[in-house]
């Protein structure tokens, strides 16, 4: 194999091929989930021309899978992005005219992953399939996922401009500064931070850097006051990048102010997150967390005998099952929620209601009462306007229909989700907040289940 982790040349009885890494686990199990899916053409856009690229096959070398097609001479997007900012721009700006020439094609990228998209010696580029590359995502460890698409896709906008526009700002954020906006040692810190961290302009961090330059960056990754630059606009953004560069002269007195006022911008970053923000999870003072480890510790008593009970599902019929998962969102409980699932389903859903239940508590114990509404009665009483530090969580308007029957039951559920939504500047408090402390979100997605012993338990949710 040359090249590296993330893809590259592979000879194959004599051959060079174009090899994709699909990990390291038994060839029966990943074959079978990836028959079909490298099927799917691959889409290289030359010259505004669409043309396609298809997978040949799977081999397997020192334990490691990989899918393969013909050789095609090129290098990745990761690798692209890890030259000097005037060698990797030229292929920021390939990939921004790829992408504008499949929307004229009536086709849209879905996301961008940075070993999925190959751009080739000849100019072309090469968009591996987006649901192949997704599965193939899994299949890694986390560190290998949080290089190649964590960190640069907001785990809340959907596909889209802006969710595009999300990635392209990221990107060049890491060509310019060496790394990206936002990062962590998990999946779980990372998208916390993309969700709620407040990220300094990089004219404050990078003295002499272009103001202009430096919003229409914030503004891509949902910061700042300005709309998300559409990807004409970052086209445009782009080539002044390359026509007048990234910084202006300034004097030594000038880059010493700015310097100060980057200190002590961050200090009040962190003086922020050390304030006892009931939401914020990944920000914790010491304080809350031993709070908090003292109140888990009391629900630990109460869990094990729930695992040893029997299901508070027992005998619910398949919808009834359904209805009771959604429906305890609104009072957050977990313990039930636990009990309507198995196989890891709606883990992210729940562990995130369950930190929300902890922080509810804290606040029960701080001021005898909790700040988070249950979004089903506040929905009930008419959405009365809330007043910081008020929040609300849960969901409504949820619609459940029946898709497939017994013995393999199957249901599709729509709702609103709402959620906490904290100040994005950090010198408020959130009593001093303007606008609402929450958001909302639409939400599709099939849930399947099956019969375990005595009981009906969802074991999946397929996003729509």
């Amino acid at each position: 194999m040359s090249s590296n982790e993330f893809g590259g040349r592979l000879v194959r009885e004599g051959v060079d091929v174009l090899a994709l890494p699909a990990g390291t686990g038994r060839s029966e199990f990943a074959l079978s989930k990836l028959a079909e899916l490298r099927k799917l053409p691959s889409r290289i856009v030359r010259d505004g021309e669409i043309d396609h690229w298809r997978i040949d096959g799977v081999i397997k070398q020192d334990r490691q899978l990989y899918l393969h097609g013909p050789f095609l001479e090129g290098i990745f997007l990761e690798e692209a992005i890890g030259k000097t900012f005037s060698a990797a721009l030229p292929y920021l700006s390939r990939l921004v005219r790829a992408v504008l020439a499949l929307r004229r094609r009536g086709e849209e990228l879905e996301f961008i992953q940075t070993d999925s998209v190959y751009f080739l010696e000849d100019g072309g580029v090469l968009f591996l399939p987006p649901a192949l590359m997704k599965e193939l995502r899994t299949m890694h460890p986390e560190p290998y996922r949080l290089r190649v698409f964590e960190a640069i896709n907001h785990p809340d906008y959907e596909d889209g401009e802006k969710a595009l526009s999300f990635s392209l700002a990221s990107l060049l954020y890491r060509i310019i500064l060496g790394r990206y906006p936002f990062e962590a040692q998990s999946e779980e810190e990372v998208h916390n931070l993309i969700r709620q961290a407040r990220l300094l302009p990089m004219s404050l961090t990078e003295p002499g850097f272009r103001e202009d330059l430096s919003r229409q960056i914030l503004a891509g990754l949902g910061r700042g006051e300005a709309s998300a630059p559409t990807l004409e606009q970052w086209q445009q953004i782009l080539a002044d990048c390359k026509a007048e560069g990234l910084y202006r002269d300034i004097s030594e007195q000038e880059r010493e102010q700015v310097r100060r006022k980057a200190e002590l911008e961050q200090q009040k970053i962190s003086k922020f997150y050390r304030r006892k923000v009931f939401w914020q999870k990944h920000w914790k003072t010491v304080g809350i967390v031993a709070i908090a480890v003292i109140v888990v510790g009391a629900l630990a008593g109460s869990m094990l005998k729930n695992i040893l009970a029997p299901r508070t599902t027992r005998g619910f019929a398949p919808s009834l099952v359904v209805e009771t998962y959604y429906r305890s969102m609104n009072g957050l409980d977990h313990t039930v929620m636990e009990d309507c699932v198995v196989d890891g389903a709606g883990k992210q859903t729940i562990r995130e209601i369950t930190n929300i239940y902890v922080l509810s508590r804290v606040s029960m114990g701080y001021e005898g009462r909790s700040h988070i509404i249950p979004a089903d009665k506040w929905d009930a009483e008419g959405r009365p306007e809330l007043v910081p530090p008020e929040t609300v969580y849960g969901v409504t308007d949820l619609e459940i229909s029946q898709q497939s029957a017994e013995p393999e039951p199957v249901f599709l559920a729509s709702y609103t989700k709402w959620f906490p939504n904290p100040p994005e500047n950090p010198e408020e408090d959130m009593s001093e907040a303007q606008g609402p402390g929450y958001v909302s979100m639409e939400i599709s997605e099939r849930v399947y289940l099956r019969l375990e012993r005595k009981d009906w338990v969802i074991y999946r949710f397929e996003p729509l």
